[in-house]
């Protein structure tokens, strides 16, 4: 396979580059180059993309070898710069080397050009590498808030950086060569310092540092943590030593500080600790009290719903049906006497009809099915074939995984969030398509109810949509989340995710397969009310 390389060639002859790009696919390559005759034209192309290797012919007309080097370089750009001639001769190429030039090739004898490529991009990028590597160094030395110096055996500065400078006032010429005593010594602290230098020598410095005292050139003392750490050779030789110092000085104060504050703080602590516990026993008693009411009132909304299926059904519904078989029959009788009342009541009949129809689909979808059993793969099942028949859509349930043992309000809610995901479904998204998913992943349980309906008109702010903050609710008493998405290409998909952990009971797993658990016919009643 031909390898990839950008050439931009600073040549005048297209024949003599046409034979360059030769030489190179018969080497493997596979050349994308450009050829520029002029300074502006390289300009132009240097700014367009990047280049593996600039080619120059040393002379041309109003260019030249030389001076596309020389552009190269007041640029920082650093490419591989391969000169190649028909005329040249050994002291202008060695001119040329010396200039910059990585390379000369002459044109009768090209069998040069492509090693001599390979060897200067593979030195190109040891030099990009170490231009990176000291960048790095010294961004990190330069970026660490603490001074770094480094000495030889003799404790002679052979290295020191600027937070160091400022730390103690004096330059970086200054200090460097110096030797212990350090101008930055105090007078009065010069044998405690030496006693420290000393157990740095004989490799005893204590793994926390030390802590010193240091002068600024102004006269100013402050205290320090001074860190070092051997300098060896390939050998194993220790040729020096290596050191950070981190101004500790508003570090100790704040110490002194603490100390005095921590005093004060046991003090209190002890104070507010049985405060807090006889508030924390009240907040127990109302997250309780809260919980207890947060159910109840999902099974008063519950109980409502089912009461007013009923009365839309068995009352309303009912009546309806009555007055429309009297109007039927007052327009039969109209239409016997050929009076004109007889459209009016068929009008009255149609509209009566319509109403009871529109009472039905409430109390149908206000009543959809109620959970007898304590089997929630087999209750959804048993919803989703409820659906079919009360919507005439498709609906399909299937579940991966053993379902875990739940206790009976998880599986309640889980099953209610099912209702109202397919009534919202059915309702504002007119689909005719449902799935029900119901997944164990070991650590979450996972319920996702897909339609291919219209997205909920609530999409937009979930918020604001009574049966999305209802099946929020509903999650949120169990420790559940429910998140609600646009489909694609079409629908909504409604997901519940309960972590199991802390709802399942441990080695206590509930199979559920096929409408069974435990090899036991389930005891699953539904009731309908249509």
């Amino acid at each position: 396979m031909s390898r990839p390389i950008r050439v931009l060639l600073i040549e005048d002859s297209d024949s003599d580059a046409q034979l360059l790009l030769l030489e190179l696919r018969q080497n493997g390559y596979k050349p994308v180059y450009e050829r520029v005759e002029t300074a502006p034209a390289m300009l132009a192309a240097l700014t367009r993309q990047p280049w593996d290797v600039v080619i120059a012919d040393y002379v041309l007309p109003s260019f030249s070898g030389p001076k596309a080097l020389k552009l190269l370089q007041e640029r920082g750009i650093d490419l591989p710069f391969i000169i190649v001639s028909g005329h040249i001769d050994e002291d202008t190429a060695v001119a040329s080397m010396k200039a910059g030039a990585h390379d000369y090739v002459m044109k009768d004898r090209l069998t040069r050009l492509v090693p001599a490529i390979e060897r200067e991009i593979q030195e190109a990028e040891v030099r990009r590498a170490r231009k990176r590597e000291i960048a790095f160094r010294l961004a990190i030395e330069e970026s660490i808030p603490s001074g770094i110096v480094a000495v030889d055996s003799e404790g002679k500065f052979n290295y020191v950086n600027s937070v160091f400078c400022d730390m103690v006032g004096w330059t970086e010429a200054e200090l460097m060569g110096s030797k212990p005593p350090y101008v930055y010594w105090p007078r009065d602290k010069i044998e405690v310092h030496q006693q420290a230098l000393a157990r740095v020598i004989e490799g005893k410095t204590p793994p926390t540092g030390f802590e010193l005292c240091f002068q600024h050139k102004n006269g100013k003392r402050f205290d320090v943590l001074l860190l070092a750490n051997p300098i060896k050779d390939s050998q194993g030789q220790i040729t020096g030593w290596l050191a950070s110092v981190t101004d500790i000085t508003e570090r100790i104060r704040a110490q002194d500080a603490l100390r005095r504050a921590h005093d004060e703080l046991e003090v209190r602590v002890q104070e507010r600790t049985a405060d807090l516990k006889a508030t924390n026993a009240k907040l127990e008693n109302s997250i309780q009290e809260r919980a207890r009411l947060e159910h109840e009132l999902l099974e008063i909304t519950e109980k409502e719903r089912r009461r007013i299926g009923l009365d839309l059904h068995d009352d309303l519904g009912q009546k309806l049906a009555g007055i429309t078989m009297m109007i039927k029959g007052l327009e039969i009788g109209l239409k016997k006497k050929r009076l004109p009342e007889a459209d009016s009541a068929h009008q009255i009949s149609e509209l009566v009809t319509q109403a009871m129809h529109h009472a039905s689909g409430l109390a149908r979808d206000l009543s959809l099915a109620e959970l007898e059993e304590d089997n929630l793969a087999a209750a959804l099942n048993v919803l989703s074939e409820n659906v079919k028949k009360l919507f005439q859509i498709t609906c399909r349930f299937k579940h991966e995984g053993s379902v875990p043992q739940l206790d009976r309000n998880t599986i309640t809610q889980f099953y209610k969030i099912t209702q109202e995901a397919v009534t919202n479904a059915v309702k504002h998204g007119k689909t005719k398509q449902v799935a029900i998913h119901l997944v164990n992943t070991d650590s979450t349980l996972m319920l996702t109810i897909r339609n291919d309906g219209m997205p909920f008109p609530s999409m937009i702010d979930q918020n604001k949509g009574m049966g999305l903050r209802i099946m929020k609710y509903r999650a949120n008493t169990i420790g559940a989340s429910v998140d609600v998405k646009p489909a694609k290409p079409t629908g909504t998909v409604v997901t519940c995710l309960l972590p199991l952990n802390a709802k399942t009971a441990p080695g206590k797993v509930k199979a559920a397969h096929n409408g069974h658990s435990n090899g036991k016919p389930l005891k699953t009643r539904v009731k309908q009310l249509l």
